[in-house]
């Protein structure tokens, strides 16, 4: 179980005040200010929600009945495959409650791993960039193939903009498959390229399919959150009619 010394210096290692890890953790500053003093005897609970909130922003704890350590993943690849799984994770990420601040959140689109069916769609990824650390989704399924797919990404991009507005990038080239390479390689090629500002979800989507062609018509589905994504970007600003 994590001991109040871990918790210090991981709350040193990412850059966080008390108050930071008590609200991503879901429990009281007083609770979280007594565990750190080791004052009382915390639940077992209470420590599970704390290193919890500290592991998803990249801490990682370890230690034997000697010693013990805390060390901050300053590169992180998250290995999942699972579309659902991972749009959580990145909704997490870029949500109020996540530990690391985000800077930067670029999109782009890669090829399918060698093997795949020549028609097989891009797959999308992102690049979330926060003050002291960076994670790189590109191991997983996200794609406009079918509506479905295309649901996941556009909350995304709905979560994203909401968020991040300022801060949202996308390549305009699809780049070969990005798995293979090693991570830190991948990261500094991805940072040395062309960041384009992310003003309207059609300059991304062309870049790799047909925005008014195909993806848009996803919006017609009522409760599709393609639907939600075209409001936002296509509907004119209220005041509209004042700017002459």
């Amino acid at each position: 179980m994590v001991s109040p010394a871990q918790i210090r210096a991981a709350r040193s290692l990412i850059g966080i005040k008390q108050s930071d890890l008590a609200r991503g953790a879901g429990i009281s500053l007083a609770t979280l200010n007594n565990i750190e003093r080791g004052v009382g005897d915390p639940r077992a609970s209470t420590l599970e929600a704390i290193e919890r909130a500290l592991t998803g922003a990249g801490i990682e704890f370890s230690g034997d009945p000697v010693s013990e350590s805390v060390r901050l993943r300053r590169l992180d690849r998250p290995t999942a495959y699972e579309t659902l799984f991972a749009s959580q994770r990145v909704l997490e990420l870029l949500g109020r409650q996540a530990l690391t601040p985000v800077t930067q959140v670029l999109l782009f689109a890669r090829r399918p791993r060698e093997g795949a069916q020549s028609d097989e769609a891009p797959r999308i990824c992102l690049l979330i960039e926060g003050h002291n650390r960076a994670v790189l989704f590109d191991q997983v399924q996200f794609s406009v193939a079918n509506a479905g797919r295309a649901a996941e990404v556009a909350a995304i991009l709905l979560w994203a903009f909401s968020f991040h507005r300022e801060a949202l990038y996308y390549l305009e080239q699809v780049l070969d498959d990005t798995t293979a390479g090693d991570l830190p390689e991948v990261v500094g090629r991805l940072r040395g390229l062309a960041w384009l500002p992310f003003r309207h979800p059609a300059d991304f989507f062309n870049v790799f399919d047909d925005w008014d062609g195909r993806v848009k018509r996803m919006a017609e589905r009522e409760g599709h959150p393609m639907r939600d994504l075209v409001a936002l970007f296509d509907t004119p600003p209220v005041n509209a009619a004042w700017q002459g």
